[in-house]
């Protein structure tokens, strides 16, 4: 404001020292002169305005930004449950594979039910599933060298059991394929851990 007070003192002088202009020009120079604090003083009041429109702009763009990651953070959460379930498949197959049966009881949780023939059985726990593998794997193919997942898929029963859906091929030392299967096998979850409760062969 000393700035406006400095420009009225100027003014009035100038008033004084040419008093000789004609009224059209003072009347020129009075309006020059009300109009002169709206150019030296911007109005704060639409200054305001505009940056509160930037800052709703700005927060309407962070909503939407919040949106879409909550949107996709769910489909991103069970994808990655997805992979690891997939994962502990592939482990268990692995150990199928190399006759590791101390690793092979450590994908299970207790009852098991596994139905690969005419009569399910019912595995209560770890020392009768060791030697039911054991009597499996000494049953595969004639050459039988390792597995491999051909393809898999995933339906949820619900937020802590799924079932999987696995067609697999088995391989000899030549790398001929000798036999190929498709089993269901249920998971759940088991504290932080996903195990199987349940494996049933599926006939062509």
């Amino acid at each position: 404001m000393n700035i406006l007070k400095t420009l009225q003192v100027y003014f009035l002088n100038f008033l004084i020292n040419f008093s000789f202009l004609n009224n059209s020009i003072m009347k020129q120079i009075i309006f020059i002169f009300l109009l002169l604090p709206f150019f030296v003083f911007p109005q704060k009041p639409m200054v305001n305005k505009k940056i509160e429109a930037n800052q709703a702009l700005i927060k309407k763009k962070k909503q939407i930004q919040k949106k879409k990651k909550n949107y996709s953070k769910p489909f991103l959460l069970k994808k990655n449950i997805e992979n690891r379930i997939i994962n502990k498949w592939e482990e268990y197959s692995k150990a199928f594979e190399y006759s590791d049966f101390e690793k092979l009881k450590t994908y299970f949780t207790y009852p098991v039910t596994i139905s690969l023939f005419d009569q399910p059985v019912i595995v209560d726990n770890e020392k009768d599933l060791i030697n039911w593998y054991k009597k499996i794997r000494a049953e595969a193919q004639d050459g039988y060298k390792y597995s491999m997942l051909e393809k898999s898929k995933i339906i949820w029963i619900s937020k802590d059991i799924c079932m999987v859906d696995a067609t697999y091929s088995r391989f000899n030392v030549n790398y001929e394929r000798i036999f190929t299967g498709r089993g269901i096998y249920m998971f759940k979850k088991v504290g932080k851990a996903w195990k199987m409760f349940s494996i049933s062969g599926v006939t062509k």
